[in-house]
């Protein structure tokens, strides 16, 4: 996409570049010209802004008062960028002229040209439509040069002859005295890109009725095996399906085969004393949270002594609330895989 202009008037420019191949080599992969508008070689750009489709006003005449003479508010792709040449001794003639150059060669009318305070007006180059947007270099690369009149100020409008494309480049010295150029480039497309409606989607939450939580959730089934392998291989393993009725330590019926298994688990290794740690998402306070997880541990822990006469000295009870996710909570799916019970070996 990168596309380079050496015209005649600044070939002497090529021999004097200081290192340009490092310095576009430093422009992020998403940054690049537009596949028109040629840039001088050794230039790199410090700016740079793509819009798909927006509402652009550019100047294609001089400043009279607070306005424009000349100007055109167009519809389409929008590519604003900055580029800097850093070598002092280049005029910003120079590169007014090599663009000039470069824009004809390249299929472009130049529909304006001016420079300084008697062709551009009384401070041209202040107008919002050149400062918009262009964020992320130093103000000393793209700062004016203080201290100084208009003269050095310099300013091209263009318009491609078959395609329609629009291009706006203010030339000036920043405060190193390099020349910096602000381009605007706007495309106009020939039909207006729609976007397409999608019917409205309900909000996302958390299933609150003991149906639908369980409905909702999908079973791992972990085996006995599975468990095993886990405390053996990490110390730890997660159990996701033992559910628990909304905002509350009551284990839903449903959760009763990954508690049997668990029960299993413990009878066919009588050595094995384990640390019962219920997760929560982060809905709520955190001591909520925290203490909601206890309850729910210790009920974990209630069912394998009642149920399947585990002995309770084996079994502790622990309540991590939201400390540990495994997961984003910025979304149910996230929060519903944080919100678990967990088997350490002890």
């Amino acid at each position: 996409m990168l596309f380079k202009m050496i015209p005649a008037s600044l070939a002497i420019l090529t021999l004097v570049a200081l290192n340009p191949v490092s310095s576009i080599a430093d422009e992020p992969e998403e940054w690049g010209d537009h596949p028109l508008v040629p840039r001088i070689t050794g230039s790199e750009i410090i700016t740079f802004r793509f819009v798909e489709f927006d509402r652009v006003t550019l100047p294609f005449g001089p400043r009279d008062g607070d306005e424009f003479v000349n100007q055109y508010t167009l519809e389409g792709e929008h590519t604003r960028l900055t580029y800097v040449l850093r070598q002092p001794e280049v005029s910003t003639l120079q590169v007014k002229r090599a663009y000039r150059e470069g824009l004809e060669q390249a299929g472009f009318d130049i529909e304006y040209a001016g420079s300084g305070r008697s062709e551009l007006g009384r401070r041209f180059h202040s107008m919002d439509a050149f400062d918009r947007d262009r964020r992320g270099a130093s103000r000393r690369t793209l700062g004016w040069t203080r201290g100084t009149d208009d003269r050095d100020k310099r300013f091209l409008a263009a318009r491609h002859h078959e395609e329609d494309v629009y291009v706006s480049a203010l030339i000036y010295n920043n405060r190193d005295l390099e020349p910096v150029v602000r381009m605007d480039v706007v495309e106009v497309p020939a039909e207006e890109a729609a976007l397409t409606m999608a019917a409205p989607q309900p909000a996302e939450r958390q299933p609150v009725d003991r149906e639908e939580i369980v409905a909702a959730h999908e079973a791992e089934n972990l085996t006995a095996e599975d468990i095993e392998s886990g405390i053996i291989s990490e110390g730890r393993v997660a159990v996701r399906d033992i559910l628990f009725e909304f905002d509350s330590a009551e284990i839903i019926e449903e959760s009763a085969d990954a508690l049997s298994t668990i029960a299993e688990v413990l009878d066919q290794n009588s050595e094995l004393d384990l640390l019962i740690v219920g997760h929560t998402d982060n809905v709520g306070d955190f001591e909520y949270n925290l203490n909601l997880s206890m309850q729910r541990a210790r009920a974990v822990a209630a069912w394998l002594e009642q149920r399947y006469d585990i002995d309770g000295e084996r079994l502790q009870a622990a309540g991590a609330g939201m400390m540990a996710p495994v997961a984003s909570n910025r979304n149910e799916d996230g929060r519903a895989r944080n919100r678990r019970v967990e088997l350490v070996e002890i």
